[in-house]
């Protein structure tokens, strides 16, 4: 979408050219009084021709004529007068100011009829005014052209046609007939016929152009292109008038003068002229025609070419050469004296004067003294400029790119990086600003401008970010107490999250086994619901709310954690690792555990099968194929769980794979972890 800038800036330059070759109302005043005279004198000259007929014939002639002509006018010698061309349309410019009238006659026109006309005009342009006009007669082009003497010289074509210049299709058999017929001293059809063709591109005009806002005034800035551009010349006239008339009319709004400019050139670049194209039929013809069947491909071309081109300069705002002016300047609407004084000749309310000498106390406070507020205090208390700000002053439009995120979704880690000079500098921190602020902090002390005020920065916003974080963390989380009865509800999006970054409902369950959780109450509508599980340990009864079960199930185990075990949220971080040497070890003793308690012989988890037993690893024995050499007998550990005194783990149960329709004796595997045993 354009500007509304741009459409007024064009809206101006195209209604300064028209006001350039806008006639002057002068010259308009004149071309009325002479047209408006020449009619008159040629309706004078009509009566006088009826007049002479009606004396040549015989009285009872006369009678009869005089009472047909009551009811048909089309007994008179000269039917009457119509105007046609730039008269008619109203698109006089001051380079072209052709005026065209059609003077309809009831017989064909004769070269006889002509002289008469030119014989009579002048007497009876004398009648009606004392101005002195010319009457000249053109056989070449059958009409008589009146000219003015003095300033302004305008010429008026009286065009002398009827509608019997026309073909009659019906009669093609009687044309040899016809021409017998016809006078000696016939003018030339065809310019009879161009002129019925005239009069009705006339009509054309004033029913469906006329009434289209900016049509008029396109088309007389078009045909000032046209006068000063080969190109255009050949666009000059009727079929410049249709594509006008097509390309404002088929918009769905009424377009300003620059608008209508754009449009039209729009048009014409499209390609519509080119061969192949669609053409410009003529709405006035009976048959289909095209206007444009005239020009050749290279003209075609050339005016395609050259409406490209004022498209390409009116993108770019410089309307002025298209339209061969001087360009406007940007100029804001002075005021007026009449405003100046109070008076405002618009229809905005009045605003009421400012009397300097009636200023009191109140208006000054109004009215602050910006100067010393500004030489003050202000200035004085300066807000320094941080790493980034200098960085960017030193080395101007400088990339800061992530390279990687890691750590846990509750703790990430973000690395930056920045290409200076050629040098590569990385920094990482919390989040992307510290670690942008530490980047630019390292990048000046390379430069030797960093300072102490940087650390100082950098310190308050990590501070500022980890009270941020735990605020929204508390502000997540409600918990309420009623009784043994614990209540928490998390208000956050995504997973919830143990500090140590597990499932809730897994680290309790790793903490305390056999653990049942239920369903209290479930509200809500079907798009809306609302679940409370519960989870009782040790007669304390938790409840989690949430818009699932799993939700609400996350939250009632997070209640039982915080409230349960406080003293291990951040332990949980900093879980010790079982070491790779003992891990055979443990396979084997929960082998033996299996073996003790009658269940089938299992693989323990160990090296590759097959593979070499590492000295010190694995007894002697163990790995060879599917486990059947002999093997020496492995440690009994405790069956219920407790510290191995051999190997200084502890040993416990887990309920793998978890099923709700056997008992958890049925599905019991040994591991072995070192960790702090339980009361379970």
């Amino acid at each position: 979408m354009r500007l509304l800038r741009s459409v007024a800036n064009d809206d101006r330059h195209v209604m300064a050219k028209h006001a350039s070759i806008y006639p002057s109302s002068e010259d308009l005043e004149a071309v009325q009084t002479m047209v408006s005279t020449v009619e008159c004198a040629l309706k004078q000259v009509s009566d006088w021709l009826d007049g002479v007929k009606k004396a040549v014939k015989s009285s009872s002639e006369a009678t009869e004529e005089s009472e047909t002509n009551k009811k048909d006018q089309s007994g008179r010698v000269l039917s009457g007068v119509v105007r046609i061309g730039l008269v008619a349309k109203g698109l006089l410019i001051k380079s072209d100011m052709d005026l065209e009238l059609v003077l309809m006659c009831k017989e064909k026109p004769t070269e006889t009829l002509l002289r008469t006309v030119k014989g009579s005009l002048p007497i009876q342009i004398k009648k009606l005014t004392e101005e002195p006009y010319e009457v000249v007669q053109c056989v070449e082009e059958c009409a008589a052209a009146v000219r003015t003497t003095k300033e302004p010289f305008l010429t008026l074509k009286v065009i002398l046609t009827s509608p019997l210049m026309r073909e009659d299709p019906e009669k093609k058999e009687e044309v040899e007939n016809v021409e017998m017929n016809d006078p000696p001293d016939i003018l030339d059809r065809q310019i009879c016929l161009n002129a019925l063709v005239s009069l009705r591109h006339a009509k054309w005009f004033q029913a469906r152009a006329n009434g289209l806002k900016s049509c008029v005034i396109i088309l007389r800035i078009l045909r000032d292109l046209c006068n000063r551009d080969s190109a255009w010349q050949p666009l000059k006239g009727w079929p410049l008038e249709l594509l006008c008339e097509k390309a404002l009319g088929t918009c769905n709004r009424p377009l300003g003068a620059g608008e209508a400019l754009r449009r039209v050139f729009e048009c014409i670049a499209s390609g519509i002229l080119l061969p192949g194209g669609p053409g410009l039929q003529d709405p006035c013809e009976k048959e289909p025609t095209d206007v444009l069947a005239f020009l050749t491909d290279q003209e075609r071309e050339d005016v395609t070419f050259s409406a490209q081109h004022a498209l390409r300069l009116l993108a770019f705002g410089q309307i002025s050469k298209v339209l061969d002016m001087e360009p406007l300047p940007y100029s804001k609407p002075a005021t007026s004296s009449t405003e100046k004084e109070g008076v405002s000749t618009s229809s905005s309310p009045v605003k009421r004067p400012c009397d300097n000498d009636s200023e009191d106390e109140s208006s000054k406070k109004l009215k602050p003294d910006w100067k010393k507020m500004i030489d003050s205090k202000y200035l004085q208390k300066s807000q320094p400029a941080n790493a980034l700000m200098r960085l960017n002053q030193l080395k101007y439009g400088l990339q800061y790119k992530l390279i990687s995120q890691s750590g846990p979704v509750h703790a990430p880690v973000f690395e930056m990086s920045v290409d200076v000079d050629g040098t590569t500098y990385k920094a990482s921190g919390p989040s992307k600003k510290i670690a942008k602020f530490h980047l630019a902090v390292k990048v000046l002390k390379a430069l030797g401008c960093a300072t102490e005020e940087d650390n100082e920065y950098l310190e308050a916003e990590e501070k500022t970010q980890n009270k941020s974080k735990v605020d929204s963390k508390s502000s997540n989380l409600t918990v309420s107490t009623s009784g043994n009865i614990t209540t928490v509800e998390v208000k956050t999006q995504g997973p919830i999250l143990t500090n140590g970054g597990k499932n809730p409902v897994m680290e309790l369950n790793e903490k305390i086994r056999g653990l049942r959780y239920d369903l209290v109450t479930e509200t809500g509508t079907s798009n809306d619901k609302r679940f409370v599980m519960e989870v009782e340990v040790d007669g304390h009864k938790f409840r989690g709310k949430g818009p699932n079960k799993k939700v609400a199930k996350a939250s009632a185990a997070l209640a039982a954690l915080d409230k349960l075990f406080p003293q291990n949220k951040e332990s949980n971080r900093k879980k010790k690792t079982v070491p790779q040497s003992k891990s055979g070890i443990t396979s084997l003793m929960s082998a033996a555990v299996q073996a003790v308690r009658g269940r089938t012989r299992v693989l323990p988890r160990g090296g590759y099968v097959g593979a070499a037993a590492a000295t010190g690893y694995l007894p002697a024995g163990y790995g060879s194929p599917y486990g059947y050499s002999p093997a020496p007998p492995a440690p009994v550990p405790p069956v219920y769980g407790g510290w191995s005194s051999s190997h200084d783990e502890y040993l416990q149960y887990e309920d793998y794979p978890r099923s709700r329709s056997y008992p958890p004796s049925h599905s019991l595997h040994l591991t072995g972890r070192r960790r702090p045993a339980f009361d379970f």
